[in-house]
């Protein structure tokens, strides 16, 4: 017997404050995996809705990283790359 899938959309709001601070909701943070520390990327496109997802590095992320340090002279520090390396979620 086949289970059912969630196939409607859930909406959760928050408020936001006067220093423009938002309070993720529980299911939200339950969703997409983010803790305490967790960091979060904002895709906003030119129309259309703005995308949230948690950020997962990989190599290639570090890689890019690496390459936009280096284009201002100043490669990443071994702490850099440490804490991008530490961010990743295995």
């Amino acid at each position: 017997m086949a289970t059912a899938t969630q196939t409607t959309a859930t909406t959760v709001e928050a408020t936001v404050t006067s220093k423009g601070q938002v309070t993720l909701p529980r299911e939200l943070r339950k969703r997409l995996g983010i803790q305490k520390g967790s960091r979060i990327r904002f895709s906003i496109p030119a129309s259309g809705a703005v995308k949230v997802e948690p950020v997962l590095y990989d190599l290639q992320d570090l890689w890019r990283m690496a390459d936009q340090s280096g284009r201002t002279g100043d490669g990443m520090t071994f702490e850099e790359m440490d804490a991008a390396k530490a961010r990743r979620r295995w």
